[in-house]
């Protein structure tokens, strides 16, 4: 349900099932007005046995032209066009690269040894962590 702010008219979209208990005021969210729960309109009644609305005739769609099936348009690359990496590319890649973040773990860890005084005035904690190495 829609409910607009009286003072500022911002609109609000709220489910009424929040709504149904009166005792409590809204809060505007824009300019901070408070304002009682307006009142839900009432159902509809339902006649039973009265006429229904008749039923519109289904939209046909218009044949399509025909085309051919998607599995002839599309034709497989035929085996000698297809570029494939030579053998072992991709584990000397994957080996590289854990290469390279093990260098950096190592060399981030000698940093913070050679930098200790320092890394020790930044994070007091880590001053433990030295000592237990006997490095404090």
């Amino acid at each position: 349900m829609l409910i607009t702010c009286p003072n500022c008219e911002a609109g609000y979209q709220v489910p009424p099932r929040l709504l149904r208990d009166h005792s409590r005021p809204l809060r505007c969210g824009q300019c901070g007005m408070v304002f009682p729960i307006p009142e839900l309109p009432a159902p509809a009644p339902v006649a039973f046995g009265a006429a229904e609305p008749p039923i519109p005739a289904p939209v046909t769609e218009e044949p399509r032209p025909a085309s051919k099936p998607l599995a002839e348009e599309v034709q497989p690359e035929p085996e000698e066009a297809r570029v494939t990496p030579p053998e072992g590319a991709a584990s000397r890649g994957l080996r590289a690269a854990w290469a390279a973040s093990i260098a950096l773990l190592i060399g981030g860890g000698l940093a913070a040894i050679i930098q200790r005084d320092a890394v020790m005035e930044a994070w007091p904690p880590a001053a433990r962590l030295f000592g237990a190495l006997g490095l404090g």
